[in-house]
C-alpha cells in the first residue's frame, strides 16, 4: 500500500489510497468458534466508507483492532 501511495504521489495523480486493516467481520468467511471483537458487516462497511470519504491513509475495522495492531508491532520487535 505504501508503494502505491508513493507512486501516485510521485506521478501527481489525484487519487487517495486507504489501507484497510480489517478484524473479524461477521460474514461467511469468518468461521470458527473462538471469534472475538466481531463486527457486523454493516458496521464494518460504514467505518470503511467513512475512512475513504475522509481520505484516511490507514483505518482499522473495527476501531478497537488498532490496539491489536499496536501490540503486534511492538511485540514483534521484542521477540
Amino acid at each position: 500500500m505504501e508503494g502505491l501511495y508513493l507512486k501516485a504521489k510521485k506521478q501527481k495523480l489525484n487519487i487517495s489510497i486507504t489501507d484497510i486493516q480489517a478484524g473479524f467481520v461477521n460474514t461467511a468467511m469468518a468461521k470458527g468458534d473462538k471469534k472475538f471483537w466481531i463486527a457486523s458487516a454493516q458496521k464494518a462497511a460504514q467505518q470503511i466508507f467513512n475512512a475513504i470519504k475522509k481520505k484516511k491513509k490507514r483505518v482499522y475495522v473495527t476501531k478497537r483492532w488498532w490496539l491489536i495492531a499496536v501490540l503486534f508491532k511492538y511485540f514483534s520487535r521484542f521477540v
